[in-house]
């Protein structure tokens, strides 16, 4: 990690729960042509919810983020 973005990250981590939210969602809506419309943001909003609602709803299982990250790669190395 280049030097000043581990700064960056520091900083990021003695933000409150919220501000950390709301820097995550800054940074992710920005695209290389500037920022995503607000129709993209509300798509992932409902994207977002859609998931949430199947979660709780026990449509489907979560799993550690570790498991889901070994699951990715071993699918890429196929």
């Amino acid at each position: 990690m280049a030097r000043r973005a581990e700064e960056l990250y520091k900083e990021a981590l003695a933000l409150s729960p919220e501000e950390r939210d709301e820097l995550v969602r800054l940074l992710t809506m920005q695209t290389d042509s500037g920022w995503a419309s607000p129709e993209t943001e509300q798509a992932w909003l409902d994207e977002c919810d859609r998931r949430c609602q199947e979660w709780q709803d026990g449509d489907v299982d979560a799993i550690p983020a570790d498991e889901a990250t070994r699951q990715i790669r071993d699918q890429l190395q196929k």
